[in-house]
């Protein structure tokens, strides 16, 4: 009786840390209908949001704001870890040369590219690319869910905004104006 008794105490210890380490891991957002989350900065929000961003001296406060935020320890990119260093320059100058490109095209829009604080990150998120860190600012308005391959904002000028979880490509920068309109709607019905 009392082996019974060991086993079960046991096997939920073992259930306990699994329930803990799946609710500690990064979620990986695959289904187009979950990857979206919808919702609205109070004014004092985005008068936060803006005095933050406007310490970034790379850029010009604009209309439309766009950040990918990306997490410490995430493992995304770890598959390209061992690629030679002409590879990795190759990967980070085209995605710089993307984002370039888009903010050219989108006058009225600020693109921003931030990570949070930390050491664990891919040698192609580590380097070569204009990303600023962040001070738990954006994390603690936007970002507080972590999630595998970084998360994606676009804040309109009144003050709602629509994330995209799970972006490594940062593919919210090919949604035009009428796809984060319906993406919008979409969510916020839900």
């Amino acid at each position: 009786m009392k082996n019974i008794s060991k086993i079960k105490l046991q096997l939920f210890t073992l259930l306990f840390l699994l329930v803990l380490v799946c609710a500690c891991s990064p979620k990986l957002y695959v289904d187009e209908n979950k990857r979206y989350q919808a919702g609205t900065l109070s004014e004092a929000q985005i008068d936060s949001l803006h005095l933050f961003l406007k310490q970034n001296e790379r850029l010009t406060l604009k209309d439309t704001i766009i950040i990918k935020y990306d997490f410490n320890k995430d493992g995304c990119w770890n598959d390209l870890n061992y690629q030679n260093a002409e590879f990795l320059n190759n990967v980070r100058w085209a995605f710089q040369k993307n984002i370039q490109e888009k903010a050219e095209a989108r006058p009225q829009v600020a693109i921003y590219q931030y990570r949070e604080k930390g050491e664990s990150f891919s040698p192609i998120k580590s380097k070569g690319l204009e990303i600023e860190t962040d001070s738990d600012f954006l994390k603690k308005l936007l970002f507080k869910e972590v999630t595998t391959c970084g998360t994606s904002a676009i804040v309109l000028p009144n003050g709602k905004f629509l994330l995209v979880k799970s972006d490594p490509q940062f593919s919210a920068l090919m949604l035009n104006a009428q796809d984060i309109e319906q993406k919008l709607q979409e969510t916020l019905v839900r």
